[in-house]
């Protein structure tokens, strides 16, 4: 197994708010995965414990407006024994997709040079609503596959904080103003 793939798996596993158990889903399996506020950080092992295509829907709700953080990373196991290796995990074309309540196409994971690991785009913004995450690939694993499910999520500024960081860089422009006239003098 990858090292990067078990560090990723260790970290889910005592990360905050990250469920310790590993799901056993069904090559089609529908999941809701709750609700999520600002502030919240989620991660979950999926297990596919048969080979086929991988159709699987993981519903989730967004309570508030907010950025998130999000991966969706293969976790192949290899075994190897002299010149033969048996692949007891796997999934080939892993892909990631988000859709919006009306089934639409919200946002796309991409590959960060790694076909095992994908990653929500920088500043991917959600509106409160109802979301789903589509997981696709081929499970081509003597045991099917196994993934994980990775997210954290921060609250969008209010208008106060943005206030506050504009007027503090008015501030710190004035400063370096009075600063420049003073050593002109």
């Amino acid at each position: 197994m990858k090292l990067h793939a078990l560090v990723l798996a260790a970290g889910l596993m005592v990360a905050g708010g990250a469920h310790a158990a590993v799901n056993s889903l069904n090559l089609t399996d529908t999941l809701h995965l709750g609700s999520f506020s600002a502030g919240a950080t989620y991660g979950d092992a999926f297990a596919v414990t048969s080979t086929g295509t991988i159709d699987h829907s993981l519903t989730f709700k967004i309570l508030t407006g907010l950025y998130a953080g999000s991966g969706v990373s293969d976790i192949p196991l290899d075994v190897n024994f002299g010149s033969f290796t048996l692949t007891i995990t796997n999934i080939d074309s892993l892909s990631a997709n988000i859709y919006d309540s009306n089934n639409a196409l919200y946002t796309t994971f991409v590959s960060t040079g790694d076909p095992d690991h994908l990653t929500l785009p920088a500043s991917s913004y959600f509106a409160p609503g109802d979301y789903t995450l589509k997981i696709g690939g081929t499970a081509t694993g003597s045991n099917g596959g196994m993934y994980t499910v990775a997210a954290v999520t921060v609250p969008v500024p209010e208008p106060e904080t943005w206030g506050m960081l504009l007027a503090g860089l008015g501030l710190i422009g004035l400063r370096l103003r009075q600063k420049r006239a003073a050593a002109a003098a």
